[in-house]
């Protein structure tokens, strides 16, 4: 006997593996799957509904399937509502809290099929479920702690507002009343303490932002990104003169996002083009909008220092800085807020760039529901000192 027939002898007969597939799920315990009627009786039963749910088969064979739903008065409801959808789509997908014989509770996923014959009439359903308790506990637990943290930074950061304030006022009462007569250490102390007020002062107000950028209540509205960039543009005024820069953008879609923070990004993004321009030349910066697929890709190019590609990623780090605050002043935390706001309205942010090339900063928004786009007379015309 050659090779081929050897392999042939060993391999099962088509009897013999729908068997060994039926033991398999049968004996499968870390998912519980069953069958239901069309009235929602179980009647199927694996080794997964013992492990999980903790029935026998004996207990479980011809009751309704509704006794793991929860809560126990929208039970019924919930199993026939999670029956229709599958009869209608195929198929419907269940995340939530369930019971288990003992009544104690757990988070399952569940998958629910519509069985059909032949001729394509329903006969019945048939439901998987997993235990995701331990995932959904870590999950919360994650939240809470996130959600305490940012708490605490906000509010850390707000009452360090006043003693900041105090501080830097009196040292520049000091400096006004005292100035010339401590000697030239004196003065030079009183220097280093106003500096180093006003670099905490506005260290504080950005941790503000950064906590702001998650905590604060969103105000979702549809509005023209026109209006938020062109508001961004208006209090990046004076830099824009100072810089002798020009600023351009395309027509931008309107969408429903959170304006405050869309008007909080585009001027992080564009003001930070303007800080790292090249020296002696005066800055470009276009905004660009490119609809793709199911979002919005919002480009912010300037012609300005740029960066080694290796640091695209590390940029949006809280305090992560490739400069010194002599060389470029600020406290790193303006791109870390940039990338809040955009993970806070479902986007995503990076950025591509070249040593001596300028950068690039892309942001996406879902598309959702929109209006056109508003082509009106000062769209695309560049923003210039006068």
């Amino acid at each position: 006997m050659d090779e081929k027939d050897s392999n042939r002898s060993h391999a099962p007969t088509a009897s013999a593996a729908a068997d060994l597939y039926r033991m398999q799920v049968l004996e499968m315990r870390n998912y519980a799957m069953f069958m239901l009627d069309l009235e929602g009786i179980i009647t199927s039963w694996n080794a997964g509904v013992e492990h999980l749910l903790g029935y026998s088969e004996r207990e479980w064979i011809g009751c309704h399937a509704s006794v793991i739903f929860t809560p126990h008065d929208k039970a019924v409801e919930a199993c026939e509502s999670e029956m229709r959808k599958a009869e209608q789509t195929g198929c419907a997908t269940d995340i939530r809290w369930h019971r288990k014989k003992d009544g104690t509770e757990f988070f399952a996923n569940g998958f629910m099929n519509a069985l059909r014959n032949e001729q394509g009439v329903l006969i019945g359903y048939a439901k998987i479920m997993s235990d995701e308790t331990a995932r959904k506990q870590l999950q919360d637990s994650l939240t809470e702690s996130n959600t305490a943290l940012e708490q605490f930074a906000y509010v850390a950061s707000h009452d360090l507002q006043e003693p900041l304030r105090t501080m830097g006022s009196y040292a520049q009462l000091l400096t006004k009343k005292y100035g010339g007569q401590l000697g030239a250490d004196g003065d030079q102390f009183l220097g280093f303490i106003v500096s180093a007020a006003a670099r905490m002062s506005a260290l504080v107000r950005d941790l503000l932002a950064y906590a702001r950028a998650a905590t604060e209540e969103e105000r979702p509205s549809s509005i023209a990104l026109d209006e938020d960039l062109e508001a961004a543009l208006t209090h990046l005024d004076q830099a824009i003169r100072d810089s002798s820069a020009s600023v351009t953008h395309d027509p931008m879609p309107t969408l429903p996002v959170d304006r405050g923070q869309m008007v909080r990004l585009f001027q992080n993004l564009v003001g930070n083009a303007l800080k790292y321009r090249k020296p002696g030349l005066p800055s470009k910066v276009h905004i660009s909008a490119e609809q793709k697929g199911a979002e919005w890709v919002i480009a912010v190019r300037d012609n300005g220092i740029g960066f080694d590609p290796q640091y695209a990623s590390t940029v949006f780090a809280p305090f992560k800085r490739l400069h010194t605050s002599e060389e470029y002043p600020g406290t790193g935390v303006g791109l870390a807020i940039c990338q809040r706001i955009v993970k806070a309205q479902g986007g995503r942010i990076w950025a591509e760039s070249q040593v001596g090339k300028g950068a690039t900063f892309f942001f996406t928004l879902p598309v959702k529901s929109q209006a056109p786009l508003k082509h009106t007379p000062p769209i695309n015309s560049p923003r210039q000192p006068l």
